[in-house]
């Protein structure tokens, strides 16, 4: 799992690939959190805390991670190299978790930025005013759990298609509906238990519950069932490749 591990850290980075993702999510972040006039702009917002950050984040995530994940399988499928790995003394649950980690430590790279933020936004505190740093908390791991989903997700998608360009529009496509879809369709019941129902698997109820920095065992457990669902698929989809 290790060298798959590293063979996939060395890819994103010793291309342009992973540096210009990075560079853009965190060019992202800067610019709509505080120069631009945007609706997540933290000085224009009048309040000094992170809540537009972990608002933000999820929709730059839903790109980020589909781009990260987009070759990881489907360029190996193309250039006929995973066929070459099959033959390996390598189980297809490293080979799937050794990508897994890699584009989760790129990841974990681009959220530190927040360790940054939580410095800079003393400056705009009023003097009745201090961080919560248990809200703070919650809400950096349910992003991190989302993130969690959000690259199994993507790593799905790459084992379906030959083509890492149509990979990551059907990771985008699957993670807007799954994070924002569920909700929407919600609203189509008119009794409350198939409205709840219906929410309750979205993506973004349960990362809205623990953004409030309520850490229930409920959510947390939802988050990984999800990324275990995804990646037990690609490993269903590796099997029937490798036949």
């Amino acid at each position: 799992m290790w060298t798959i591990f590293k063979r996939e850290l060395a890819s994103l980075f010793n291309s342009p690939l992973g540096y210009s993702l990075l560079g853009s999510f965190l060019l992202f972040n800067g610019l709509l959190l505080w120069i631009l006039p945007s609706a997540w702009n933290i000085l224009a917002a009048g309040f000094g805390d992170l809540n537009l950050f972990f608002e933000l984040n999820p929709w730059l995530l839903i790109f980020l991670l589909p781009a990260l994940g987009m070759k990881s399988f489907s360029e190996e499928i193309k250039l006929g190299t995973l066929e070459l790995l099959f033959t390996k003394p390598l189980a297809k649950t490293e080979l799937i978790l050794g990508k897994f980690l890699a584009i989760l430590l790129t990841l974990s790279i681009g959220l530190s930025v927040s360790l940054l933020y939580l410095y800079l936004i003393k400056d705009v505190l009023l003097p009745d005013q201090s961080i919560d740093y248990g809200v703070y908390t919650g809400s950096l791991l349910g992003l991190f759990l989302l993130a969690t989903t959000l690259t199994a997700i993507s790593l799905w998608a790459s084992t379906l298609v030959d083509s890492p360009f149509s990979a990551f529009l059907i990771a985008v496509f699957v993670s807007v509906f799954h994070f924002y879809g569920w909700q929407q369709l919600a609203l189509l019941f008119s009794d409350y238990s198939s409205y709840a129902l219906v929410k309750s698997i979205s993506l973004q109820y349960h990362y809205a519950e623990l953004n409030k920095g309520v850490l229930r065992l409920s959510n947390m457990l939802y988050f990984a069932l999800q990324t275990l669902f995804f990646l037990y698929w690609s490993y269903l989809n590796l099997e029937k490749r490798s036949r």
